[in-house]
């Protein structure tokens, strides 16, 4: 991957929601966050706004962030994903943290 396409931890080969960077500068600022690499964006109806765990990933986890018409893939690549949605929820940037296997780190 070439070094063009980073800012900080935040990988910038794709289009990103104007209404999901403030959340994305955060993410990347959690110690715990080694990367993020904001993926497709589909366009959405409904009213959420903001961003939802979605599951494990081998590197981390995923994330949908959603604004008023679209919705983006989020992967967060970290070694330690219980810290991480820990301080993510405590930021007020995910209202819930899923129950994760005990081996989690």
């Amino acid at each position: 991957m070439a070094k063009k396409y980073r800012q900080g931890k935040v990988k910038r080969q794709h289009h990103v929601v104007a209404y999901l960077e403030d959340g994305l500068k955060l993410l990347s600022s959690l110690p715990a966050v080694d990367g993020v690499i904001p993926g497709i964006i589909r366009p959405k109806s409904g009213g959420s706004m903001g961003f939802t765990f979605q599951y494990l990933t081998h590197s981390g986890f995923k994330l949908i962030g959603r604004s008023s018409g679209a919705a983006q893939e989020v992967f967060v690549i970290t070694q330690r994903p219980r810290e991480a949605l820990a301080d993510l929820q405590q930021a007020g940037l995910i209202t819930t943290v899923p129950d994760l296997p005990p081996d989690t780190p």
